[in-house]
């Protein structure tokens, strides 16, 4: 999951969902009705265009910020696949949602209003993309329909399939995007040549991880991700370092900057950490 620096100031996230160690006990009925709303949390990304978060999840996509989670445009998709290529710009894959026409699988969407409509950019009724990640006009996706890694020099226009491997994520590397890093249940793998071929990466966690994300470039762009237990792993020079408790099964992450994550646990547990995943809180103070 390719996430972008922070640029603007991070709007309040008003959400408490689901039990863990950081947050209050108890549900309210406005927390309750806000995960009925969202359904599942498949993936998150910050839009620099106007500071919010925004969840792609089984009900479609929402944006985080502004009172309590608001479903972003008319589309009901089930947004699988869904990295921010740019201020407002947003890439997604998936399938319709209820009562919805179109393909079974949706390809590459594009947005250019941050959510508000979306239009296919390439393989509708071909590839559903169950992650994706862009830097710049480079573009990879994890094909579910196929289970091979699909690279797009063009902004999604035409794809080249590479590798297949059962990977759950991966993410290019935000200064050399011939970069690819995949999580896997025997380990990371990795490619240096566009994701054509992919093998087992040197210096591995001691626990495999499930979602990953890399630095911004300016911090050198070092992998961090969440173990099965949500535990946060970061590779540093002297190797994998990890911080912090286990939060639940992870469902998305995102690096924010160097110290900021942002994470969704059991489907629908949205928390921040502010200190490299040391601890956690509810993601409704904000991040600064």
């Amino acid at each position: 999951m390719r996430s972008l620096p922070l640029g603007v100031a991070l709007f309040a996230l008003p959400l408490v969902l689901g039990g863990c160690s950081s947050a209050s006990p108890g549900d309210t009925a406005a927390e309750a009705g806000a995960a009925a709303a969202l359904g599942h949390v498949h993936d998150l990304a910050l839009n620099p265009g106007d500071g919010l978060v925004y969840a792609a999840t089984h009900l479609g996509l929402y944006s985080l910020g502004r009172g309590e989670p608001a479903p972003v445009g008319e589309s009901r998709q089930d947004t699988m696949g869904f990295t921010v290529q740019g201020p407002d710009t947003f890439l997604a894959s998936g399938h319709p949602g209820p009562g919805q026409e179109g393909p079974g699988n949706l390809g590459l969407l594009r947005s250019t209003d941050a959510g508000g409509s979306w239009a296919e950019v390439s393989l509708g009724g071909v590839s559903d993309f169950h992650a994706l990640t862009a830097v710049g006009d480079r573009i990879y996706g994890l094909d579910s329909s196929t289970g091979a890694v699909r690279r797009s020099d063009d902004g999604g226009s035409t794809w080249v399939e590479g590798a297949a491997i059962a990977a759950r994520d991966l993410d290019a590397h935000p200064v050399d995007p011939d970069r690819v890093v995949a999580t896997t249940a025997e380990g990371l793998m990795a490619s240096d040549d566009g994701g054509a071929t992919f093998t087992v990466g040197d210096g591995q966690p001691p626990e495999p991880l499930v979602v990953i994300d890399h630095l911004p470039a300016a911090t050198g762009g070092a992998v961090v991700g969440l173990d099965a237990a949500g535990v946060v792993w970061r590779s540093e020079p002297t190797g994998w370092v990890s911080s912090g408790p286990g939060n639940g099964t992870p469902a998305a992450f995102t690096a924010v900057d160097e110290d900021t994550y942002l994470a969704a646990f059991d489907g629908t547990v949205l928390l921040k950490s502010e200190d490299r995943g040391e601890s956690w809180q509810p993601i409704p103070d904000g991040v600064s």
